[in-house]
């Protein structure tokens, strides 16, 4: 894995920087830890994704122009956790740097704004309204997550996306976009010293007014408040479904949560493996095919696996079954192990040739306060009776929920 060099700015930002001089562009993310699962002081949801929206919004400046003009890219995604703007560039990137950070930290907002956004949010959530994977991941969390704020949409209700207004995306982003919290990944061809000494001259561009506020995570008991097995129809032409355990949530950081989240991956590589054979079980009975997949989060607050794919009652109970006995010696094959931590090493060596998926991981270890050099010792450590050890403690004791979608009769 490639050095990354990792530098602060005087205003408290976190700068890392990679340099791959083979490169023919260079790949800019400024990352927020603002997600939709941040409490606030206003109760509405959706707050994180409206002021991503409302950061395309100048007074003074075509912002998305600006970017093409200069052979650029710009994008933003949110999450649960935070809020990513991104920067695909073929030249200079010097002024998409400067142009990016005064427009996350200096943004002109007016009331017409806001209601420019409410209109594309509004449309944007009746386009997802009918897409199935959406709807079941929804109803999955909702299950999962009665009445918690990783049950809500990233996007937010509707109802509380018609109340935001000027002063509550004004007030949000001074307390949450903080300097000192913000985070640059910037990977490409340049020189890395270079880069950062002509950020530490651009920063002086780059003052902000921020209100001090006590940002707090949203927690539940992991015991309590479980849902139950949930149900819809939708004009679909096979049954689609999902298997969802809700995993205990633990705050770690450092070297225990990258063990953690390595013991995780590795077991869901394990269990669903094409070597394996639960897989070619599960394959020869049409469980398995193009359209399954299984999805794993583990965060602060929240942390869950989910099976999706096509099927009924039998696919169901196939997942059910396989889960309550991934910890059995012949489920969790030792070969499939080797194979499967062999993978997961040479991904993580040849991940910073991805750009964007280097950058996310990079931002999310940071947040946790994790050293990525300390990821592949880690991962060496890893032995199958880890494995089993939690596959027994977070899948046999732990009941999975069952949600479908139906097609209309």
């Amino acid at each position: 894995m490639k050095a990354t060099i990792k530098k602060k700015l005087a205003n408290g930002m976190t700068v890392m920087l990679l340099e791959k001089p083979e490169s023919h562009h260079s790949f800019i993310q400024l990352t927020v830890p603002f997600g939709s699962t941040t409490e606030l002081e206003t109760p509405l949801t959706g707050v994180a994704h409206f002021i991503e929206h409302m950061m395309f919004q100048s007074e003074t400046l075509d912002i998305s122009k600006f970017f093409v003009e200069k052979h650029a890219n710009i994008n933003a995604f949110t999450t649960t956790t935070s809020t990513s703007y991104t920067v695909l560039a073929t030249d200079d990137i010097e002024p998409l740097i400067n142009r990016l950070a005064k427009m996350v930290l200096q943004p002109q907002w007016t009331a017409e704004h806001v209601a420019h956004e409410q209109a594309i949010i509004l449309q944007e959530q009746e386009m997802y309204e009918d897409d199935v994977y959406t709807a079941l991941m929804q109803m999955s969390l909702g299950g999962l997550f009665p009445n918690q704020l990783i049950a809500t949409d990233i996007t937010g209700t509707k109802e509380d996306v018609a109340k935001i207004d000027l002063e509550t995306v004004q007030k949000t982003h001074a307390q949450m976009y903080r300097p000192e919290e913000m985070l640059w990944v910037i990977t490409g061809n340049f020189n890395a010293d270079n880069l950062f000494k002509s950020m530490l001259q651009l920063e002086k561009q780059w003052e902000i007014n921020t209100m001090p506020t006590s940002k707090l995570s949203y927690h539940s008991d992991p015991l309590k408040e479980i849902g139950n097995d949930a149900q819809m129809s939708m004009p679909i032409q096979l049954d689609k479904f999902a298997v969802g355990v809700r995993w205990p949530a633990v705050k770690e950081t450092g070297r225990t949560y990258i063990k953690s989240v390595l013991e995780r991956q590795l077991l869901t590589d394990v269990l669903l493996s094409p070597l394996s054979s639960n897989y070619n079980t599960l394959y020869a009975k049409g469980i398995i095919d193009e359209s399954f997949s299984s999805h794993f989060v583990y965060e602060d607050n929240f942390s869950y696996l989910l099976l999706m794919g096509t099927g009924g009652d039998e696919a169901v109970a196939a997942l059910k079954q396989l889960l309550k006995t991934a910890h059995h010696p012949d489920i969790l094959n030792d070969h499939v192990f080797t194979c499967a931590k062999r993978e997961l090493i040479g991904t993580l060596v040849t991940l910073s040739d991805n750009f964007e998926a280097y950058s996310e991981w990079l931002a999310d270890y940071h947040f946790k306060e994790a050293n990525p050099d300390d990821v592949l010792s880690i991962l060496a450590k890893i032995t199958l009776d880890n494995l089993s050890s939690l596959a027994e403690t977070i899948l046999a004791k732990t009941s999975s929920l069952a949600f479908k979608i139906k097609p209309q009769k």
